[in-house]
């Protein structure tokens, strides 16, 4: 990642720094201490926060602000959280490597389809225009909707697929740009049309159906073990860009179905920290990633999957 510091010395200089924080995913970890003496070298003083960082929803303003800081440093995201306790500046990651080239090589992945909705994560925005064109010469239509959370047109991001939903009516199916399946798996049931990878990673485009269907199926028994739990959790996260305020209404919501429920509150979501509590099922209100990326001895649903049931 290249470091833009010409953007980091305006905002310094702007809102008058002195002491900043410095935010990174766990995928710049390698490069922290470069950015940390890059940052230094601008003439402020910085901490580096070491917890990990699970996107633009995970801004830590308060507690920085407690510990001296005047400004927080995050990078790699678009911005998300428009409050905080203290200016936060996005240092966006922008790939320079243009995948239009495997789209082009992996065309005929897409036979039979007149028309395209493009979605990406913020990586890859500036390539949308080139795909476009490449569909076009291709006798295939691109659509790019508007996101109502995400910054830019046609970008997803894990809770908010507003960018597909604008252009679903338009659209025969979706070509996701990206790597992994979170994101085209949230488009898929968010929009309940076909939908393609454009793997930057594995260089190819392939339909993620049979994927869908697994993951449908997976939903569908986690569904039924809520249906039949008797004690419910509900992780509820404090972290500032994926708290649901409304907790303590979805409290009484699922007691109204007969379930004995508890709020479990914290700011890193992680199952040893449910150990020795005897649950049945836990349902999520923080980040949708955290049904599938963690591994609790509890069965997880998402709440937006549990409230279309309730």
């Amino acid at each position: 990642m290249q470091i833009d510091t010409e953007k980091i010395k305006e905002a310094i200089k702007v809102h008058k720094a002195k002491t900043v924080a410095i935010q990174i995913p766990e995928g710049l970890k390698m490069q922290a201490l470069e950015i940390y003496d890059a940052v230094e070298a601008l003439g402020v003083k910085s901490v580096l926060i070491a917890d990990p960082c699970f996107g633009a929803c995970d801004i830590p303003d308060f507690q920085m602000k407690e510990l001296g800081c005047d400004m927080i440093i995050h990078f790699a995201h678009s911005q998300y959280v428009t409050k905080t306790e203290i200016p936060v500046v996005y240092i966006e990651y922008r790939s320079d490597k243009n995948p239009t080239g495997i789209l082009e090589k992996n065309i005929k992945k897409l036979s039979g389809i007149g028309k395209v909705g493009l979605v990406t994560t913020v990586q890859y925005i500036d390539f949308l225009d080139s795909m476009k064109d490449a569909l076009d010469k291709n006798g295939i239509k691109a659509y790019v909707g508007k996101p109502k959370i995400a910054t830019y047109p046609g970008q997803v991001l894990g809770c908010d697929q507003s960018a597909a939903k604008d252009v679903e009516d338009d659209v025969d199916a979706f070509l996701y740009i990206g790597s992994g399946l979170f994101h085209p798996l949230g488009i898929a049931r968010a929009t309940d049309k076909p939908v393609y990878c454009l793997d930057v990673e594995k260089k190819e485009v392939y339909t993620i159906e049979d994927e869908k269907r697994k993951y449908d199926i997976k939903i569908a028994l986690r569904q039924h073990k809520f249906d039949e739990a008797k004690t419910v959790g509900i992780l509820a996260t404090t972290k500032k860009g994926q708290m649901a305020k409304d907790v303590f209404a979805i409290k009484d919501k699922i007691e109204k179905a007969g379930k004995k429920v508890y709020i479990i509150s914290m700011d890193y979501i992680s199952p040893e920290k449910l150990l020795g509590m005897k649950l049945d099922v836990l349902v999520n209100t923080a980040c949708p990633r955290i049904e599938e990326d963690l591994v609790f001895d509890e069965p997880v649903v998402n709440w937006e999957n549990v409230k279309k049931v309730l």
